[in-house]
């Protein structure tokens, strides 16, 4: 088999669709002990269930935030986090499947060294620090870059009189409202509707469809065969109970740019820290 292609620009311009996984084990997160949680890249299609770890990665992403930033403030927490067009260093590799209680006092990751820390960036996810969910000030939002530091995008949570169906919006570099990111609703739009039925990753799950930001219609994806979406993955029954190793697969809208694309991989991050992360915490 020969090895993944890197996940250059122009390959994230001709990609469909990825599953983002965390890579950092979450078994003993709790207290102090909040490690930073670095992500791997799958060029890999999940509409036919399978557990999502199961797929080689492509490319990674870590967290840079201060220890402060992540025992006490957590889904409100400042950071930022880098993503990487290489894969993930094998150093930081042998550090992500601890099953004991540890501290991390530093903002990097352990094992990554400063060599590996600015090696083969291709953007950047930056989120300040804000209030939670629904709070309707001080908004969660994230800040996506390229490699060279330049805006190319920012998500936002909305808050609205739904409360109860969280939402995001997309914007593009110039502040233009790029696309509307919402689960499909019941019950006269006030409730989430869940989907559920598929096979292993697919069998429980809120797809967060990428929709028109006017008219609120669900956006095509992977060649018209399916709708644009951001849905977190079942990741089998040790990563949600032990390890708490989460995953999105994303589908990107067919017409989607590789700076569109990049910023709704912040997107699903965003949508991991405030809503899948923060549920973990007991928040």
């Amino acid at each position: 088999m020969s090895a993944p292609t890197a996940m250059t620009m122009n390959r994230v311009g001709e990609t469909k669709q990825l599953i983002i996984a965390q890579s950092t084990s979450q078994c003993c997160r709790a207290g102090i002990c909040q490690p930073s949680l670095n992500w791997v890249i799958r060029e890999a299609d999940n509409f036919q269930g399978g557990n999502p770890h199961n797929e080689p990665n492509v490319a990674w992403i870590h967290e840079e935030s201060s220890w402060i930033m992540r025992c006490f403030f957590k889904a409100c927490r400042e950071t930022k986090y880098v993503q990487h067009s290489s894969n993930i260093p094998a150093a930081v590799q042998k550090e992500e499947d601890y099953n004991w209680c540890r501290v991390q006092c530093d903002e990097l990751p352990k094992g990554l060294t400063e060599e590996d820390r600015v090696k083969d960036v291709l953007a950047t996810h930056e989120k300040p620090l804000t209030c939670g969910m629904n709070a309707c000030c001080c908004l969660p939002s994230i800040v996506t870059k390229d490699g060279n530091g330049n805006v190319i995008g920012k998500t936002q949570f909305v808050c609205d009189g739904c409360c109860f169906v969280p939402k995001y919006d997309v914007f593009e570099a110039n502040g233009q409202k790029k696309y509307r990111l919402r689960p499909d609703t019941c019950v006269g739009g006030m409730c989430v509707q869940c989907r559920c039925g598929g096979q292993k990753g697919k069998c429980l799950r809120v797809p967060y469809i990428v929709r028109d930001p006017s008219t609120y219609e669900p956006l095509k994806g992977n060649d018209g065969q399916e709708h644009a979406q951001v849905t977190s993955l079942w990741a089998g029954w040790k990563n949600e109970c032990c390890t708490q190793r989460d995953a999105f697969h994303v589908v990107f809208p067919d017409n989607a740019s590789p700076e569109e694309k990049l910023v709704l991989t912040g997107s699903a991050i965003l949508i991991d820290v405030l809503e899948v992360e923060n549920k973990d915490n007991g928040n």
